[in-house]
């Protein structure tokens, strides 16, 4: 169980920029929860402090209950820009992170290149864009972590290839008994991976339940619909911008 309690990031002290206020959520074991919110709304800031990248101003990020640090390979992001080794190619990775997660799987990595359609041997600095996500993403699937943050994960994939990672992502986080995070400001991307769903707006958690709750609150409407009926979000007259 991963448990984030009153969480609250400051940079630069107390009259320094609020990034998040007051956040509290909990991610069960073999749970997706899908966290949406505008570019900026502070979603990679959550996900960096739950990973002790970012220490918090105030509140706790519990793990099982307990405010303690994690064990080697208990945990891993997959950032927006994933961070590879230079001139490395995804098995040279492989040996890389093999060393920080006990349960990293060779085998689970190598099924993911192919169903990917990623060259093992290849230097990842040729990659376009979307198999650059699709190596990191891979590795991460690879891990066996307890606790898995994708941060725009589905960004710079195609459709073909989103769809497959969303099915993976439902089977890792039941087959591992994983908690996983995936964050997204397209929130029809979200809508049917996640078990339950946060809404980012304006550094606060203006809405966090089972998706399904979700859904019979608000009948007939679509995630975006109801985002914005929670968010705060501005109105523009586009017909006055072109007259």
């Amino acid at each position: 169980m991963l448990t984030v309690a009153n969480l609250t990031k400051r940079y630069g002290g107390k009259r320094g920029f609020l990034a998040l206020e007051n956040i509290s959520l909990e991610v069960a074991e073999g749970q997706v929860f899908g966290l949406v919110g505008y570019n900026g709304a502070g979603k990679t800031t959550l996900l960096k402090t739950i990973a002790g990248v970012c220490q918090p101003s105030a509140g706790r990020v519990l793990y099982d209950g307990q405010a303690r640090n994690l064990r080697p390979g208990d945990l891993f992001i997959v950032a927006d820009e994933p961070y590879f080794l230079s001139q490395a190619s995804p098995r040279m990775m492989v040996r890389f992170y093999g060393g920080y997660y006990p349960h990293f799987s060779d085998a689970v990595f190598e099924r993911l290149l192919d169903a990917f359609g990623l060259d093992g041997d290849a230097r990842i600095e040729g990659f376009s864009k979307g198999m650059q996500r699709q190596c990191g993403l891979a590795l991460g699937l690879a891990s066996g972590a307890r606790i898995l943050l994708l941060d725009e994960s589905f960004d710079g994939l195609d459709l073909g290839k989103r769809k497959l990672l969303k099915h993976m992502v439902r089977v890792y986080a039941k087959a591992r008994c994983a908690s996983v995070i995936v964050t997204s400001h397209n929130l029809l991307e979200i809508e049917d991976v996640a078990d339950e769903l946060g809404m980012i707006d304006g550094c606060h958690l203006v809405f966090c339940g089972a998706l399904a709750d979700v859904q019979q609150t608000h009948p007939g409407q679509n995630l975006e619909e109801i985002f914005l009926s929670h968010g705060r979000h501005e109105r523009v007259d586009v017909e006055a911008i072109f007259a």
